[in-house]
């Protein structure tokens, strides 16, 4: 039985081997995707309050992705809560702090300012964390720091 190739077998070889280079690229395309989709919808929480000084402060999502469960507790103090999601650009219903206890807190840290730290994930399931701090020289929110 002699070995002869034909032009059958070089146009199978040949599409094996399109195949194969259509494939790789396809699952760097996939992967790059999956980090351009989690890039674009990151969620960034921040801690605002807006009016007089004794009105409670908010969680704001300024980033471009929802914040979900978002988990909050105030420095020095015991006060803590949870938020089943905040959509992108959108803000939460006052937290569960009043003026005295940001002072409280503040008093026990040993600074004149105390943070309100959130951990919460965005859509991709990646965790994520944030922690602004409330100066009591300006009565306003600063210094939003975030890590991932």
């Amino acid at each position: 039985m002699p070995l002869w190739v034909t032009t059958g077998d070089w146009i199978q070889l040949g599409s094996l081997l399109i195949a194969v280079v259509t494939l790789y690229f396809l699952i760097k395309y996939v992967r790059y995707t999956r980090v351009i989709a989690e890039a674009t919808s990151k969620p960034a929480v921040i801690a605002t309050r807006s009016g007089v000084v004794t009105n409670p402060p908010r969680l704001r999502n300024i980033g471009s992705g929802p914040a979900l469960d978002v988990q909050w507790s105030v420095s020095g103090t015991k006060k803590a809560g949870k938020i089943t999601y905040i959509e992108h650009g959108k803000e939460s219903d006052a937290l569960d702090v009043n003026l005295h206890s940001l002072q409280s807190g503040a008093v026990i840290s040993g600074a004149n300012k105390v943070t309100i730290t959130c951990s919460y994930s965005g859509i991709s399931g990646k965790r994520f964390s944030s922690e602004s701090a409330y100066s009591f020289d300006s009565g306003e929110f600063f210094g939003t720091e975030f890590k991932e």
